[in-house]
């Protein structure tokens, strides 16, 4: 057990360092921007409302990229260094040191929710309420599973790829399939070559985590709410459950490049 605690406080230091710090000041800055250069503060002023699209606009164009960006490095950094293979050496199963992966992705992810929603949330308040800017508060779970997709993504990236350039090449290329402008277009020409439904349509457009996040703090809409929950539960533990099981039966030593 002190062995896992040590291995989550050293993963930690490393995803939380100052390239996350930066990349994630930098997308709450254009939140704000959008925020006051879109509807939001218009509709926010005039109307006391908040819309969706003028707090997670950056999120929906950048997030995947920006949550990969932190991640993807992982396991495929430790093993250029041979500092897996150190690890293993000292008596550490494969198992601890991913469970310690797991477990700092979980609080990385949520401190990440956290530095999104927080200034966004302090120029609410200024321009309306503290009351107002709580309502801000039901997207934190919602955006926390967001962040962990797409972190999860990452680490089985990491755990794929040979090395870290890898890595941030296949970590680019899947955050620009998921993008949820562009992902619509793919479940809208399948749906066109195969005569289906709009309805169906609108069901595999769910996959996306950008737009399942939208759905997941509308709790109103009981039937795409527990698509939702249901939607990132199960991608999450796959994403975990195979790069769990590829970084279990993979040969770590003289790994690195």
């Amino acid at each position: 057990m002190k062995s896992v605690t040590k291995l989550i406080c050293r993963d930690l230091r490393r995803a939380f360092g100052l390239r996350t710090l930066g990349i994630w000041v930098v997308m709450a800055l254009f939140t704000i921007y959008f925020f006051f250069f879109s509807n939001g503060r218009r509709e926010l002023v005039e109307n006391n409302r908040l819309e969706y699209m003028s707090l997670f606009l950056p999120l929906i164009i950048f997030g995947a990229w920006a949550v990969m960006a932190v991640f993807f490095d992982l396991i495929s950094a430790d093993r250029e260094r041979n500092v897996l293979d150190c690890i293993l050496c000292s008596g550490t199963t494969k198992k601890h040191v991913f469970i310690a992966k797991i477990i700092a992705t979980a609080i990385v992810s949520l401190a990440l929710s956290f530095i999104y929603l927080a200034p966004i949330a302090i120029i609410v308040t200024c321009l309306s309420s503290a009351q107002r800017a709580a309502m801000i508060g039901k997207y934190l779970l919602p955006l926390w599973g967001f962040i962990m997709v797409f972190a999860a993504l990452g680490l089985m990236i990491s755990v794929f790829a040979r090395s870290s350039k890898v890595a941030m090449i296949w970590s680019l290329a899947s955050g620009l399939v998921l993008m949820p402008r562009f992902f619509v277009l793919i479940p809208e020409g399948i749906g066109k070559v195969l005569n289906l439904s709009t309805q169906t349509v609108e069901k595999i457009s769910m996959i996306s985590p950008g737009i399942m996040m939208e759905a997941l703090s509308n709790p109103n809409n009981t039937s795409s709410w527990t698509t939702a929950v249901v939607g990132f539960t199960i991608g999450i533990v796959v994403l975990f459950g195979i790069a769990y099981i590829a970084f279990k039966n993979q040969d770590e030593y003289n790994y690195g490049e």
